[in-house]
């Protein structure tokens, strides 16, 4: 069954993920677009580096010419942040990627792109779910890519230089030419390798690039840019002298970073350290939005700025929705996307990864003095992820008990407050939080949570794991 989960539908390649079920999405698309009133507009088409990715990219967009849409297709792998760009910049309606972003490589996945280059919001991808049911199951292509690209109703298209350019805009150039700037660029795979060296490169960074060639299988690593993916570079990091280091996942609109010792740098401490450098040195106006599963301590900054954070569902289009309502300065995820206000609507990796240039370059401050200085004034606390597996015949089971019956661990502490606007979210007493919420593409439970320690973490994770109403048997994974 093709469903539409917070990123889009992902899936297994020759499992769900097949060349005919991407036809019957293709056709679906067609049918909403054509129903909907307005005049038919191009729909960009674009791919990452994840196996048969341009193949099930053309597919696509052979589907959209037999249906009369035409179709802009982007021939090189892209990042997801420059294909939203594009959408964005020529106005366009839609906007398709075939990408599974960070999940594992036997899958591959669809995203939805809208208008303004925004991920698709709910109420779009459920009416084409609606168009799914009426489509059949085998779809057969009555033009060939190459054909139709003879006959013009599909013309590639390249948006790098203006992506590029609209990158460059958002940092002081000047000053990080100023300074020598050594960095360590890990791609992990994936497509931002060529984007982000041209960057650097017009920034007069001297930059190593590690894992920049093409691997379907990443390294056989997962390509998230988590520490546990990240091994192979937390050598380099501290075996040489570096400034920075710098990693993105498969599609590019997630980054973490490696400071100056060698000490991985996730999701959490980025969002921090750019609220940071935004209010004390750029001075700029607005408050931040995070989801459920993104550290507190963003909401004690953003109330030191005199600013709101705002908490929404896992989801980058609550994260971007929310930004616009209340012109917020920046949103972001534990995950590792963010978005900056002003330029693309939706977390890209590369824009961040560029701003942390530029941070260094103008505070003269290392990574590490930096955090320092945030966890002297904000305070520290402990974030920990975990991936609980469950068999998937449990899955209707772990819904009724945790978020119908409403059952709570015995976790030893009190809560204050439970949410369910996205799984379950326990808010203790003592200002530390626990949040279990299903996966939208595997059958894990995903486990995040804050606390005062490292053991304290480890412990309520034990609690979830080893629950007997829960049954939860297999081993842990770390998030």
């Amino acid at each position: 069954m093709i469903r539409f989960g917070t990123g889009g539908w992902r899936a297994v390649i020759a499992e769900e993920f097949t060349f005919p079920n991407v036809r019957r999405v293709a056709k679906a698309l067609a049918l909403q677009i054509k129903d909907g009133g307005a005049p038919i507009q191009p729909v960009i088409v674009g791919h990452d580096l994840r196996f048969l990715s341009g193949r099930f990219s053309r597919a696509f967009a052979e589907i959209l010419v037999d249906e009369q849409v035409p179709v802009w297709f982007m021939e090189d792998p892209v990042p997801t942040p420059m294909l939203m760009y594009g959408v964005e910049q020529e106005g366009l309606d839609y906007g398709i990627m075939l990408t599974a972003s960070h999940n594992p490589p036997e899958y591959n996945g669809i995203k939805v792109i809208v208008k303004d280059g925004r991920d698709a919001p709910l109420d779009v991808t459920e009416r084409l779910e609606g168009y799914l049911d009426q489509v059949p199951a085998v779809v057969t292509p009555k033009t060939d890519f190459f054909t139709a690209v003879e006959k013009g109703s599909i013309q590639y298209f390249s948006n790098k230089n203006a992506y590029i350019d609209s990158l460059l805009d958002q940092v002081d150039v000047a000053a990080i030419q100023r300074i020598d700037m050594k960095i360590l660029f890990n791609p992990m795979f994936g497509v931002a390798k060529d984007i982000m060296a041209m960057c650097l490169a017009s920034l007069r960074c001297f930059v190593d690039i590690i894992n920049n060639r093409r691997d379907t299988m990443f390294g056989l690593k997962m390509p998230s840019p988590e520490r546990e993916s990240l091994q192979d570079m937390e050598v380099i990091m501290k075996e040489r002298r570096y400034h920075l280091g710098l990693a993105t996942d498969g599609d590019s609109d997630r980054l973490a970073l490696y400071d100056e010792l060698g000490n991985y740098v996730g999701a959490n401490q980025i969002l921090k350290l750019l609220f940071f450098y935004f209010k004390e040195y750029r001075k700029l106006p607005g408050g931040i939005v995070r989801n459920l599963t993104t550290t507190h301590v963003l909401d004690r900054m953003a109330e030191h700025y005199g600013e709101q954070c705002y908490e929404v569902p896992v989801g980058f289009k609550y994260i971007s929705e929310t930004m616009d309502t209340h012109d917020l300065l920046l949103g972001g995820e534990s995950s590792g996307g963010l978005k900056i206000r002003g330029h693309v609507n939706g977390k890209d990796g590369i824009l961040a990864a560029l701003l942390v240039v530029e941070m260094l370059a103008t505070t003269g401050k290392t990574l590490g003095q930096l955090l320092e200085e945030i966890d002297r004034r904000f305070g520290v606390s402990d974030f920990y992820a975990v991936n609980l597996p469950f068999s998937p015949s449990r899955r209707d089971a772990l819904y009724r008990i945790l978020l119908q019956e409403k059952y709570v661990p015995a976790f030893g502490k009190e809560a204050a407050k439970v949410s369910y606007m996205d799984g379950v979210k326990y808010y203790f007493t003592d200002d530390s939080w626990l949040s279990i919420r299903f996966s939208g593409t595997e059958p894990v439970l995903r486990v995040f949570m804050e606390m005062k320690q490292r053991e304290e973490a480890l412990q309520m994770a034990d609690v979830v794991l080893q629950d007997p109403r829960l049954g939860l048997q297999e081993s842990p994974q770390d998030a």
